[in-house]
């Protein structure tokens, strides 16, 4: 037992630890491409009287259609609303800001502990909310492709966005519409652990098909995916008010190219507040699209302050104002 306590702090560690260097990496690039002066004056001399207000409102929409969707992937339980599920929300925005990929658990987790509902199905809830994500982003790049030239730099992207969508739908269908089948291969898996550790696995996997059970009714795929348009839209407005501050044009197919650059990018390692990450992906998608980089560059600066710094604020007061209130 001993012996397993540093390896589990190390793993602990490696993720912050690799997104920090990420982050370095993604920001040194950055600042070796631009002039920082001519970033700095973009911002100070921008448009913001009119882009603040817009980037809130924004905020805000994507918050509440994220917290709308999962509570249509969870069945409309009674007594859990729109309005109670957008503090787990916030919650999760919070830690995958600070730690890539981790505002899943901290998700579950809340509501777990707030509503009782089993982690292990809420996550399979939230694993169906990745397929949705990938198929709207790939819709979008798809239509804005049909639009607007799509840089070279994100057309491998878009190939394994597609990809990876064609594998999580084929497990998600698989739990959705085989249960028994999916429930007979982990049976037969587990024949090969030991007891304990096999009766878990079998556990968690029935609680994630009952988490599933709600999105077996045929009306609720199409109402998640409606959301999932209206959410990943408010991130669209959100990219072409971040590029009017420092006088960018965007047409929204545009925006949805940087879009999907952000996605792409914030699937790897990132450091806290994804610095780096949302530099590059504004410089690899604007620049070819005939932006300046100073003027790419700042308009990510935009992204990172307003948006990112608006949905970890609000991840703070979720976390703080249940407890004051309590």
């Amino acid at each position: 037992m001993t012996g397993a306590r540093p390896s589990s702090g190390l793993s602990w560690l490696l993720a912050p630890l690799l997104g920090l260097v990420a982050g370095g990496v993604f920001l040194y690039t950055t600042a070796r491409l631009v002039t920082w002066s001519e970033v700095t004056a973009s911002l100070g001399h921008g448009d913001w009287a009119l882009s603040l207000p817009a980037l809130l409102a924004g905020v805000a929409a994507f918050i509440v259609a994220k917290a709308r969707r999962w509570r249509a992937l969870l069945g409309d339980p009674a007594g859990i609303g729109t309005g109670t599920l957008v503090r787990p929300v916030a919650v999760g925005l919070l830690f995958n800001a600070l730690v890539a990929h981790s505002g899943e658990f901290a998700r579950a987790l809340a509501l777990n502990r707030s509503r009782g509902l089993p982690t292990s199905g809420v996550l399979a809830g939230i694993a169906v909310e990745r397929l949705f994500d990938f198929l709207v982003v790939l819709l979008f790049g798809l239509i804005a492709g049909g639009l607007t030239e799509v840089p070279s730099a994100l057309r491998r992207p878009l190939q394994l966005v597609a990809l990876f969508s064609l594998g999580l739908g084929i497990g998600v269908a698989l739990a959705l519409f085989a249960p028994t089948l999916l429930s007979r291969l982990t049976g037969w898996l587990t024949r090969y652990l030991p007891a304990r550790p096999g009766r878990w696995v079998e556990s968690q996997v029935g609680h994630a098909l009952e988490g599933l059970a709600p999105l077996r009714e045929a009306h609720r795929l199409p109402v998640a995916l409606a959301w999932s348009v209206v959410q990943w839209s408010a991130i669209v407005w959100c990219v072409v008010f971040c590029a009017r501050v420092p006088g960018i044009a965007l047409t929204a197919p545009m925006a949805a190219l940087v879009l999907i650059g952000i996605v792409v990018v914030f699937t790897l390692p990132n450091a806290p507040g994804y610095l780096g990450s949302t530099q590059v992906a504004f410089l690899a998608v604007l620049v070819p699209l005939g932006v300046n980089k100073e003027a790419a560059v700042a308009a990510s600066f935009v992204y990172t302050f307003a948006v990112v710094g608006p949905l970890m604020l609000a991840g703070v007061a979720a976390l703080v104002w249940p407890a004051r209130r309590d």
